[in-house]
C-alpha cells in the first residue's frame, strides 16, 4: 500500500527455523482465504467456516499475506511479506503490517461520524442539556476505545506472528 498518510515500516528479521519448517508452520497455522474479508465488519458472514488456526490468509513458497482468524472482533491489519532462506537453520523474513482498507477506516472514522450524527440528531430534536451531558461522554469513550482497540490488535497480531514463527 503506497498511502503516504498511513505509517508503515518494512521489518527485516530472522526466524530461528529453516524455510521448510517456516512453510510447514504457515500451513499448520493458516486457514486459506482472502485476508481482506476477515479484517472488516463483514467477517461475521464467515462465522460458519471458523477454525482453530490463528491466522487467515494466503501464502506460497516465498510470499505470505495473513490476518488474524477472528470473526466477531476482526483485526483490521494484515502482515504481508517475503521469506528467504538465510542458512540451514534460519530464515530471513521481510514483512510489513498494513491496514486493511475498509475495516481500518470503519473502526477509525465510524465512531467519530457517529458522534457528530448523534449530536446533530439531538440538536434537531431540541434535546435537553442533560441528554448531551450523558451521551457525549459515552460517545467519546467509544472513540477512545476504537483507537485503543486498533493499537492493541496491531500489536497482538505482530506478537503472535513473531511467537509462532520464532522471529527475533
Amino acid at each position: 500500500m503506497n498511502d503516504w498518510w498511513i505509517k508503515t515500516k518494512v521489518n527485516k528479521m530472522i526466524s530461528k527455523i529453516n524455510i521448510t519448517e517456516f512453510t510447514e508452520r504457515l500451513n499448520k497455522n493458516t486457514k486459506l482465504g482472502n485476508p481482506k474479508i476477515k479484517g472488516t465488519p463483514f467477517a461475521v458472514l464467515t462465522i460458519s467456516g471458523e477454525s482453530e488456526k490463528p491466522f487467515f490468509g494466503t501464502f506460497d513458497k516465498t510470499k505470505f499475506k495473513l490476518t488474524e482468524n477472528a470473526t466477531l472482533f476482526p483485526t483490521p491489519f494484515t502482515i504481508s511479506g517475503e521469506i528467504n532462506p538465510k542458512s540451514d537453520t534460519e530464515t530471513e523474513i521481510n514483512y510489513i503490517v498494513k491496514p486493511i482498507g475498509f475495516g481500518y477506516y470503519w473502526l477509525k472514522f465510524m465512531p467519530i461520524i457517529g458522534f457528530f450524527v448523534f449530536n446533530l440528531i439531538l440538536y434537531t430534536q431540541s434535546a435537553p442539556l442533560k441528554a448531551y451531558q450523558i451521551m457525549n461522554p459515552i460517545m467519546f469513550s467509544f472513540i477512545v476505545f476504537s483507537c485503543f482497540y486498533m493499537w492493541r490488535k496491531k500489536n497482538k497480531i505482530e506478537a503472535d506472528f513473531k511467537k509462532i514463527f520464532e522471529i527475533e
